[in-house]
């Protein structure tokens, strides 16, 4: 088993260190400016600089991606996509999840879930843009998010099980 360092200080959940994994996974490194070099040179006469895990950049970005990886072998693709969501922002598996919940909630339409599962993710829209798409009140926009909650969560929740008995030794 490999050992990757700390990202957070203890205590650390599955939830805080995927948090932790993808930011850092969506921070450019940046190159060494003249400011950085000067921190560099405080920090080699021996004063403490604003890290307080002491690595590099590099060595950020290669912690998270190797939790990131160990995270997306553990799960199946629908898991994965969830957790992209959820963390990561990043809605390219919204046809998974969106078959997924279709499977848990024939009612809905394809359409309909796939806006709200962008509305539960990003937030980028409002309910009143919802209620309006699909002419809703706002009653019936309430049970169909939680016609969608509702497998999301249990979802979610069946990742964050799996990923404790993976991580839980911080991989």
């Amino acid at each position: 088993m490999t050992h990757t360092p700390d990202l957070i200080d203890e205590p650390q959940t599955v939830d805080e260190m995927l948090c932790q994994a993808f930011f850092i996974k969506n921070t450019l490194i940046l190159g060494k400016s003249n400011s950085a070099r000067i921190e560099e040179w405080i920090k080699s006469k021996g004063v403490a600089g604003g890290c307080h895990s002491g690595l590099s950049q590099h060595e950020q970005h290669a912690g998270s991606a190797m939790i990131l990886k160990r995270a997306e072998s553990a799960l199946n693709d629908i898991e994965w996509a969830l957790v992209q969501a959820e963390y990561g922002y990043d809605l390219s598996g919204i046809v998974d999840l969106t078959k997924y919940v279709l499977l848990k909630v024939p009612s809905l339409q394809p359409l309909e879930c796939d806006a709200l599962l962008e509305y539960l993710f990003l937030k980028n829209r409002t309910y009143r843009q919802l209620q309006d798409k699909f002419d809703w009140s706002k009653g019936r926009l309430h049970r169909k998010l939680r016609q969608v909650k509702r497998p999301i969560n249990y979802l979610f929740n069946e990742c964050i099980k799996k990923l404790e008995l993976i991580l839980k030794d911080k991989v």
